[in-house]
């Protein structure tokens, strides 16, 4: 019978970094996330000479303006954060602390989808409302 000390290192042996397929859906699902908001403001955010409404109040309107470019910084930031939270994960993951490196990556996809909830809030504003 194997003692445990050899079992652990024997799990922790098994499975790469990037041939996980916790990592490969978490990547997936956050580079998908982050393409609808890029191709969400491709199409609808133009070069315009009106300002571009980012925050609405229901008290008091909206409370703040700027213009239209500004909204290419949301995506941008989310692919920085995507690739913060990927090269975090992987030194985790390499130091054999898994879970710390999962929750990294999960960390930085609901930032994706919070990302992506801020968009649709923003073309709402913009173009709907």
């Amino acid at each position: 019978m194997k003692n445990s000390y050899s079992i652990k290192r024997h799990i922790h042996d098994g499975v790469q970094y990037w041939h996980n397929a916790i990592v490969h859906w978490v990547v997936i699902a956050t580079l998908v996330i982050n393409c609808g908001v890029f191709g969400l403001f491709a199409f609808y955010v133009h070069p315009s000479d009106f300002p571009l409404r980012l925050q609405y109040n229901v008290f008091f309107g909206t409370s703040l303006h700027t213009v239209w470019w500004h909204a290419y910084l949301l995506p941008m930031m989310g692919l920085v954060f995507f690739l913060v939270d990927v090269a975090l994960g992987y030194v985790l993951y390499s130091a054999k602390e898994r879970i710390a490196g999962y929750v990294i990556l999960l960390g930085g996809l609901f930032a994706n989808i919070a990302l992506f909830i801020a968009a649709l809030s923003i073309v709402l504003n913009n173009y709907f409302l």
